[in-house]
């Protein structure tokens, strides 16, 4: 198996996870009960929608371009998965090791209840198991559309 199978495996996990994780309920790594308590349907099918389209087009991106990635896609794909990295790390990462706003503390209310396995750090946000292999997820797909399309032969 290459590389840029592993990719789109690693891509295909990463679309389903994004777009289903805020509907099925897997205690104790999502708890969909407090997160309806404090999100409304539309804004999750919003949600889904944004995550669904920011992992979709890169998928689809690959594996239609696959083995020639010209510049363009090559761009897109790596900016898609760097947007992402870049959120988890200022939503969940910084507000961890640096703190954050009561108000952002509060946006995060809806995970306690799920599990944690890190130390808590003062009064900050925790992120949640759920959500350290999600980013761990995203972070791969990150590194990857680098290597696949800048160290990889097309």
């Amino acid at each position: 198996m290459n590389i840029v199978t592993i990719f789109i495996i690693l891509q295909v996990v990463l679309l389903f996870v994004m777009t289903f994780h805020d509907w099925v309920h897997l205690p104790p790594l999502t708890d969909i009960r407090e997160l309806e308590k404090y999100s409304t349907k539309k804004g999750r099918v919003i949600n889904s929608l944004i995550f669904f389209l920011l992992v979709c087009i890169p998928l689809l991106l690959t594996t239609l371009y696959q083995p020639e990635l010209f510049l363009c896609v090559k761009i897109t794909i790596i900016s898609m998965y760097g947007l992402l990295t870049f959120g988890t790390v200022f939503a969940w990462w910084i507000p961890y090791f640096f703190g954050s706003s009561e108000k952002h503390k509060n946006d995060f209310i809806e995970y306690r209840t799920t599990h944690h396995f890190l130390p808590k750090r003062g009064d900050n946000i925790v992120p949640n198991t759920f959500h350290v292999l999600l980013h761990l997820l995203i972070w791969s797909c990150f590194v990857l559309s680098t290597y696949v399309s800048f160290v990889t032969k097309s």
